[in-house]
């Protein structure tokens, strides 16, 4: 795919998500903030006791990453749980 056409795709697959609040599970992402980052997308999001972190989608090798502890990333993963693949379907298919 030309670099152009890429970046297209990359930036309209953010922006329908624009207005968004979801949960899954424990889990609250707030789309309205969505972020490209090189090649990611990083989500904010609130866990069950409304602490802030951050959620990471690496859409073409289908990874899923979170911050954990005072912001810092953890490594990058298949999705383990029902939830993560769900976000991780959610953002590189539908968003």
């Amino acid at each position: 795919m030309k670099p152009l056409a890429l970046l297209f795709a990359m930036v309209s697959m953010v922006l329908p998500a624009a207005a968004e609040v979801r949960s899954y599970g424990p889990l609250r992402l707030d789309f309205r903030q969505a972020k490209k980052m090189d090649d990611s997308v990083v989500i904010p999001a609130k866990n069950p006791r409304g602490q802030l972190l951050f959620v990471g989608i690496h859409c073409e090798k289908r990874l899923f990453n979170f911050t954990g502890a005072e912001n810092q990333w953890k490594t990058w993963s298949k999705p383990e749980t029902v939830h993560e693949d769900d976000i991780v379907k959610d953002v590189c298919n539908q968003i």
